[in-house]
């Protein structure tokens, strides 16, 4: 057996991707707020691009007249008002003279119509317009049991730390604390590692993997804690300094916080609200599984009740909150931003890419690009301008060829989905990423990277690029037609227009006899779209978000 080293050749294909093309897929697939952080990004560390500060005459001309033009009409509008509401003087904001009427009389010692001891005592100098306080609360007595007051900055959980610090147990649980080998510092740590448990919804997770082994600590009733959170072990089998930490968590507000389930937490809500109904809270105890499945008449004779009033009680769980979490949380909104615009023109429509004023002031430094064509720099200083000159260069044009081939796939879609534009989204034509590929002339994988995260902005809203490419369902022409005897093709339905049909006989439908997914796919079939039952599942369940019939039930 030979071990040594051997020299051979072999012939592979690879595609080597040059640093250029990598910048402009990197670039091509940003969105436009990912965009506008990797110019600012390139604007720090490369000194040959800078933003244009400088504004175009022709565009200060522009603004100028906009202000005259403005001006104008809010001198015009301003003497209609006076004609509409009288004489300034009766009016609440007075001129500069006014004002310096106010400062004599101030300086004269005349206090005029100030009302001080009302100025003192609410911030306001007139008994006729006196501040609204904002924090005062609704005069709903319902509301008054809960109301959490949203700090934006801080998390959910520091702010249930808060309530922590603010909590004090009273003598005889403090105690009985004690007597478990539990000081009041190792309880509050309890509640601590409660509150880290706690997720943006309010409930307590275990962690990111269901199946992940326990954490051992040291502290026992931390790890009684977990098995605890886990399932594997009842609440009322923990100890006492495990039950009264749950106990506390669950106290704060807003209520419901620190439920293992759902059912927990409607529980934790309808016993901290006054008056609710006490056959509510019989259902969520004995039923809970019943009312998942709205079996109102199986509740009802379980609990010995009329179906009219278990209906009635059900009803009120719409004062209950499923996400407790989310009136504390700060988690992030994520913001939309158009990449680009639809335009009409003479019945035509057009695509335009949206450039934010920083992409549009973009250029090079023409100081430091000078230091190339001057003798007395040095050798150093030359490659170095060169050299970022170059990456500025190839920066700008990733940039603009990311535009441009935005309005190239923007423009095809346009094309293949004319009756979107001129009807409206009911008439969105099936389509992949591959009809598009073929039209442009570029891959799949670059369309793809087009769509994905990019938004339009459209005559009826906001739609994300990859709203356009939806799936179809064939339709066979008809025993008997005149398209059968011909040999027709088999035509594609688009599944929005299903959709919206769809949509539009639940909306309709008579709540107390809902259309079941037969009966929806007969309907259909009588429209002249033949969608198969397990279709019209998927798309109410998947796509609609809509419950079966029997939950859309309602009694009466």
């Amino acid at each position: 057996m030979d071990l040594g080293m051997n020299l051979g050749t072999s012939q592979r294909l690879e595609q080597t991707l040059s640093p250029q093309l990598l910048q402009s897929i990197n670039i091509l697939q940003k969105t436009s707020l990912e965009l506008e952080t990797a110019i600012k990004d390139e604007l720090e560390s490369n000194p040959l691009l800078e933003l244009d500060d400088s504004m175009p005459d022709e565009e200060r001309e522009v603004r100028d007249d906009e202000l005259s033009e403005s001006g104008a009409e809010r001198s015009g509008e301003s003497s209609a008002d006076n004609d509409a509401y009288g004489d300034a003087d009766d009016r609440e904001s007075g001129s500069l003279d006014d004002s310096a009427l106010v400062d004599r009389g101030l300086l004269d010692g005349s206090d005029g119509d100030v009302n001080y001891e009302q100025l003192f005592s609410d911030g306001t100098g007139s008994d006729d317009a006196p501040f609204k306080d904002l924090n005062a609360g609704n005069a709903e007595a319902d509301d008054e049991w809960d109301r959490p007051i949203k700090d934006n900055g801080k998390s959910l959980q520091e702010q249930l730390r808060d309530q922590l610090m603010l909590w004090s147990g009273t003598r005889d649980q403090l105690e009985e604390l004690a007597k478990n080998n539990c000081s009041e510092k190792r309880f509050r740590s309890l509640v601590e590692y409660l509150i880290d448990s706690v997720n943006e919804d309010g409930f307590l997770q275990v962690g990111e993997q269901e199946n992940a082994p326990i954490n051992i600590s040291d502290d026992e009733f931390i790890n009684e804690i977990e098995t605890m959170i886990r399932g594997e072990k009842k609440l009322e089998e923990c100890s006492l300094p495990v039950q009264e930490a749950l106990h506390v968590l669950q106290g704060f507000n807003p209520r419901g916080i620190g439920a293992r389930d759902q059912r927990e937490c409607f529980l934790i809500q309808a016993y901290g609200i006054p008056n609710f109904s006490p056959l509510a809270i019989k259902i969520l105890e004995n039923c809970y599984e019943d009312l998942l499945e709205l079996r109102y008449a199986k509740i009802g004779k379980a609990l010995g009740e009329p179906t009219e009033s278990v209906q009635k009680a059900i009803a009120s769980f719409a004062r209950l909150n499923p996400h407790p979490g989310f009136s504390l949380s700060n988690a992030r909104i994520q913001t939309v931003s158009a990449d680009l615009k639809i335009i009409e023109k003479r019945g035509k429509f057009s695509a335009e890419a949206v450039r934010s004023p920083m992409q549009k002031r973009l250029r090079i430094n023409q100081t430091y690009k000078a230091i190339i064509d001057d003798k007395n720099a040095s050798k150093s200083d030359r490659d170095y301008v060169k050299t970022h000159l170059n990456k500025a260069m190839e920066f700008m044009k990733a940039v603009d060829n990311r535009y441009s081939t935005m309005e190239l796939v923007m423009q095809a879609i346009l094309k293949r989905q004319k009756e979107f534009f001129s009807k409206g989204p009911a008439f969105l034509k099936p389509m992949v990423l591959q009809d598009i590929a073929d039209d442009v002339k570029r891959d799949v994988s670059t369309v793809n990277r087009v769509t994905n995260g990019k938004f339009v902005d459209t005559p009826y809203g906001v739609y994300e690029l990859k709203r356009f490419f939806t799936s179809g369902i064939k339709q066979k022409p008809s025993a008997g037609s005149a398209e059968s005897s011909s040999g027709a093709e088999e035509e594609i339905l688009g599944s929005a227009q299903v959709l919206d049909a769809m949509k539009k006989m639940i909306d309709e439908e008579d709540k107390r006899k809902p259309l079941s997914d037969q009966a929806i796919s007969d309907k259909l079939a009588e429209m002249g779209m033949k969608v198969a039952r397990r279709t019209v599942a998927k798309y109410r369940e998947n796509s609609l978000k809509i419950l079966t019939a029997s939950q859309r039930k309602i009694l009466k």
